[in-house]
């Protein structure tokens, strides 16, 4: 009767566990210039340095067996992780001000830039709709480059902490609509799912097909960010969005995010194992034309 017990608790466990394949769409990368540390709200502690955050980075990676990371930050940065890794996918953040144009297309042309994000606009208090970012919108329609944009809400007082400018209404996916009308083929994914918007979020994916999101810093910041993961997994999940719905760690310099973010994803039992194994690895593979 026990084996019968244990056998059942086993294939139950089973039914509900991913393959373990990975993409991470959501990672950062620094250089001692602009690396930052400090304690999350959470509790948990930064790396100590910009190397030490690299390094502990891809030992989680190799840990998780993640295929591939779309890194995000300054072209410097993104030069130091790829040449570092192969599995990291270099996706230009415009923390500070964006380079010219053509520079953003001849490193479209050369490969520096394969995602154009993490797109930080409501940090300087826009959105991705304004006028700045068109012609770039435009390169990445033209050359297929996936658009990672930040929605949703970020870090207590952020106004004191260097973003005078943010607010978080403007992390509203709504307010995006009209990029999604003026370029129809560009590849959009909304970063942290809209967060505390997430119901916004499941509207414009219901309206438009081609609109994906990933988890980010949702799974595992605070219980608040956690509630807004389940309730919008839930839904997606309700409403047949799964597959657009991708696995992001937004690991920053708290590299045990990676972990922390993949057991909670993994601990959802509402969830499948094939539908943790679309999140995890296939949406994004798709996404990203990955073997295609």
């Amino acid at each position: 009767m026990r084996k019968i017990i244990l056998s059942l608790i086993i294939l139950c466990i089973a039914a509900h566990s991913s393959s373990g394949q990975v993409i991470d769409m959501h990672m950062h990368s620094y250089t001692e210039t602009d690396f930052w540390a400090g304690t999350a709200r959470n509790g948990l502690e930064s790396s100590k340095t910009a190397r030490e955050t690299l390094e502990q980075t891809i030992q989680k990676m190799d840990r998780h067996k993640i295929e591939y990371a779309v890194v995000c930050g300054s072209i410097e940065s993104l030069e130091r992780y790829t040449k570092r890794d192969d599995r990291f996918i270099p996706g230009y953040q415009d923390s500070g001000a964006l380079i010219p144009v053509s520079q953003f297309e001849e490193y479209i042309k050369s490969g520096k830039i394969k995602v154009f994000g993490e797109i930080m606009a409501v940090y300087k208090g826009k959105t991705l709709a304004d006028p700045i970012y068109q012609p770039y919108l435009a390169l990445c329609e033209k050359y297929g480059i996936p658009v990672a944009y930040h929605s949703g809400g970020s870090f207590p007082n952020a106004q004191q902490l260097g973003w005078p400018d943010y607010r978080i209404s403007l992390g509203d996916p709504f307010l995006i609509e009209d990029v999604l009308v003026k370029y129809p083929k560009l590849k959009i994914y909304l970063m942290h799912a809209g967060e505390n918007f997430y119901e916004n979020t499941l509207r414009m994916m219901d309206g438009y097909p081609t609109l994906h999101a990933d988890l980010g810093v949702e799974m595992w910041l605070h219980p608040m960010t956690k509630d807004f993961a389940v309730k919008f997994l839930k839904s997606a999940q309700n409403y047949g969005f799964l597959d657009r719905v991708m696995f992001g760690s937004d690991q920053m310099v708290w590299p045990e995010a990676i972990t922390n973010s993949i057991d909670f994803l993994n601990d959802l039992d509402f969830l499948t194992s094939e539908e943790k194994d679309m999140i995890f690895y296939k949406n994004a593979r798709k996404f990203l034309e990955i073997g295609e």
